[in-house]
């Protein structure tokens, strides 16, 4: 491999050599290394490269042997080769696991390429990468090394041409090229407020698939934006053999000049990389003026003299498509008078044919008019900047930190904040639909870190109510006046299924909840296979009727709805069937379904279904270890196979399914106090670890967590203020840890509990508020226990370790 210096002269010639006219360049180049063959050799090799637009991953040449790769790894069997770089090779994978199908790519990084420390660093970075998803990213998935000591990742597996061979076998528009190029710098603008930096963006790094989606890849050797730069010295002291992650990510004719000098990286570097996109994207740039003045701004020597944002670069592109006056050319009035001109050329030129004596007073009128544009533009720049205070408040920065343990306050801060920014756009009468489609988008998601939803939450139902009324207050009618934009469609229907849950786990209207599920599902018909989140919304929309009918103890009904969104899953093409936002959704339903089959005594098929739901919760905290929305599936697919595995008497595996579960709510509660439904989880948990234990006749243990379980379930209907559904739940708890009292003697504890547990159906009964499965099951069990158990209040013993409720 050659050496670093000889690698760092060559790169810093070819970026001088791109600046020179094509016809002039070997000219140029000979002035310049006559008797220098090996640097020689390098620049030719780079221009090749260039040419043919194929390096993945920078400019490293591939000197070192390929290594042979393993049959497998991990739960993926390796199929075939799909491309050679200069960091490594990438496979397509295939699961073999045989719970479900999926499809990857795996990139094997070159076994002696990188040195210890950077290694290290790549696996941190790759951590980081797992959490970045959005639509135009490809999806890291997973990583490590293989048992050679090769670092791999295991990403998305992308069906796509790079960007310039795409739009060249395309024969694309110039509309074409436009949007690919304002969708990239979204995705990049994403990355950057997530604080990371791609630092490769070539055309090879931006696959564009046969329906034109674009998908940015190699994002395994970016970096957050905020940490210090790989130190090129320390690099320079490594064997020959290895190379820093910084020469490896560096592709000449993209990489910023700052990379030359291994000064920090910053955003700065992408919006580089981005300009020279855009030259690259867009034919004849240099011939168009404005055009070029973008393209010039973007790629300043100086990164302080760049665009400040993607969004500002996106902004401005979106300007000069648009005819509007462009930032970057800096114009004065004689500037905003020619593009007002170039706008409205047929009203300026049949003016001037109708008053033309009238010349002096014309002008004054375009002038007025160029003055009132340029207010027009200063006010709708101000309004933008607000509206992206607001969105990434409201939306990206909240998706982000919902990831993060211990984050329920701050999503709440940061909801709250975000939405105050937003009404106050909102509240124009000539606010733009979009932006009140956001406030209620924003209500919609306050409500569920308020109260709603079974995810972290901090249980102020009453809050929830209020705030599911005004999102819907404002989203319906936008959605009655246009049933047929998808956006809308799928904003309306995330509200109903948001409303059905809370009516449902809150509200106790069970009939009303039914509704709504039924409501979101006729909203998503059309759109279900459309995305990955309609997909979702619309799976969720079934369980969530069949759920209705388990509230009302009808599982003969639930149980075939199950199944068919198992039938709608199954249907759904492959690569939704791999997101995780439909793996989430099939999970949650193959929990579900197994409740309807337990409850109906198919034992063996609720089993199965657990199995089925558990695997997949394994692989979504595999991709994302930290994801408390991950880690709460799998502990409530635990719970209730230990539920199954318990009254079918298999109870060594119910305690060891029960202990998991409860180690996962106990993490959970314990990252984040304020997080009722990390509270709720392990109420729900515990309460069957209390019974397991009575079984084992581990009382000691079993009333202690019962003690725990029903302080906690204390806590919620607290900061549920009285709401009918935490009622219900503190209700059931007290009559399960009565039994598990009565089982260990403790008779009056046992009777205490059931009496409170009657007490409160009795106040939900006069509330109108009581479920079927409550009055027909709850209550009568109650009052039998009470009858026999506790005569006047002095309990009747006899029955120990075989009484259950």
């Amino acid at each position: 491999m050659p050496e670093l210096h000889l690698e760092r002269e060559a790169i810093v010639l070819f970026e001088q050599l791109l600046a020179v006219a094509e016809h002039d360049r070997d000219m140029w180049l000979d002035e310049r290394i006559t008797g220098r063959p090996d640097l020689r050799q390098r620049i030719e090799a780079m221009r090749q490269g260039d040419r043919d637009a194929t390096l993945r991953t920078g400019s490293a040449v591939d000197e070192l042997e390929e290594e042979v790769p393993p049959e497998r790894i991990g739960a993926y069997k390796i199929v075939e080769l799909i491309g050679r770089g200069g960091m490594g090779s990438v496979y397509r994978g295939e699961r073999i696991t045989g719970d479900f199908a999926h499809i990857v790519a795996i990139k094997i990084i070159k076994l002696g390429l990188l040195s210890d420390s950077l290694i290290e660093r790549f696996a941190r970075e790759r951590q980081i990468l797992a959490n970045l998803s959005h639509p135009n990213i490809a999806q890291l998935y997973d990583g490590g090394e293989t048992e050679t000591g090769s670092p791999f990742i295991i990403m998305e597996h992308v069906g796509g041409l790079p960007l310039t061979q795409w739009t060249e076998k395309r024969g694309a528009t110039q509309a074409e090229r436009q949007g690919l190029f304002i969708t990239i710098c979204e995705a990049v603008s994403f990355a950057h407020r997530n604080l990371i930096v791609h630092r490769d963006l070539t055309p090879s790094n931006v696959l564009v698939t046969a329906d034109g989606v674009v998908k940015l890849i190699d994002f395994g050797i970016a970096k957050p934006a905020d940490a210090p730069s790989f130190d090129e010295g320390e690099a320079l002291n490594e064997p020959p053999s290895k190379a820093s992650v910084a020469s490896l990510s560096l592709t000449p004719g993209y990489a910023a000049p700052e990379r030359m000098t291994s000064s920090d990286v910053t955003t700065a570097t992408d919006i580089f990389s981005l300009g020279k996109l855009l030259e690259k994207l867009v034919p004849d740039a240099a011939a168009d003026n404005e055009l070029r003045a973008i393209i010039a701004r973007a790629t300043e020597a100086q990164p302080l003299a760049r665009y400040a944002t993607a969004d500002m670069l996106a902004q401005d592109v979106i300007a000069w498509r648009d005819g509007l006056p462009v930032a970057a050319v800096g114009g004065g009035r004689r500037y905003m008078l020619r593009k007002f001109v170039g706008r409205h050329r047929i009203g300026v030129a049949a003016s001037a044919l109708a008053l033309v004596l009238l010349t002096g007073a014309f002008s004054l009128t375009v002038l007025a008019n160029v003055r009132a544009e340029k207010a027009r533009a200063d006010a709708e720049y101000r309004f933008e900047q607000t509206r992206s205070i607001a969105k990434t408040l409201l939306f990206d920065a909240f998706d982000e930190v919902s990831k993060v343990p211990g984050s329920t306050k701050s999503r709440e801060i940061l909801g709250r904040s975000g939405l105050a920014y937003i009404n106050a756009l909102a509240s124009d009468p000539g606010a733009p639909t979009d932006v009140r489609l956001e406030a209620g988008r924003g209500y919609t998601r306050l409500a569920k870190v308020m109260g709603g939803g079974q995810a972290g939450q901090l249980g102020m139902t009453e809050s929830t109510n209020d705030l599911l009324a005004k999102a819907d207050a404002i989203l319906r009618p936008i959605y009655e006046a246009d049933r047929g934009d998808a956006g809308t469609s799928r904003d309306i229907a995330e509200l109903l299924i948001e409303q059905s849950g809370n009516n449902l786990y809150n509200n106790n209207e069970t009939e009303l909840a039914r509704k709504q599920a039924i409501e979101a599902q006729k909203v998503l018909t059309s759109i279900a296979r459309n995305d990955p989140e309609s997909a979702q919304l619309y799976a969720t929309a079934v369980q969530a009727e069949a759920d209705s009918y388990g509230w009302d103890d009808g599982y003969d009904k639930a149980e075939p709805i199950f199944l068919r969104a198992e039938t709608f899953i199954a249907a759904l093409p492959q690569r939704l069937r791999d997101d995780p936002k439909v793996m989430a959704a099939r999970s949650a339903n193959l929990r579900l379904l197994a409740e309807a089959h337990h409850k109906l005594k198919k034992e063996n098929l609720a089993e199965a279904a657990l199995d089925r739901a558990i695997s997949i919760n394994r692989v979504l905290v595999n991709m994302q270890p930290d994801d408390p929305a991950s880690i709460r599936k799998l502990a409530i697919s635990l719970w209730y196979r230990a539920v199954v595995l318990r009254t079918n008497k298999k109870d060594a595996l119910a305690r060891t399914s029960i202990d998991e579960a409860v180690t996962n709510a106990r993490i959970l509660r314990a990252r984040d106090p304020s997080d009722a439904g990390a509270l709720k989880l392990f109420g729900t948990v515990g309460e069957v670890k209390a019974q397991i234990l009575a079984d084992q006749q581990q009382f000691a243990a079993s009333f202690a967590m019962g003690d725990d379980v029903i302080a906690a379930y204390r806590r919620l209907v607290v900061l549920a203020g009285n709401t009918p559904g935490e009622l219900r739940s503190m209700a059931t708890v007290l009559a399960t840890s009565g039994g598990n009292f009565y089982k260990g003697g403790a008779y009056p504890k046992a009777c205490g509990a059931w009496r409170e547990a009657l007490t409160i159906f009795t106040r939900l009964n006069a509330r109108g508020k009581l479920t079927d499965t409550d009055r027909k099951n709850g209550v009568p069990a109650l009052q039998k226990y009470l009858k026999r158990n506790c005569d006047g209040g002095a309990p009747r013993a006899g029955m120990g370790p075989n009484i259950d409720i």
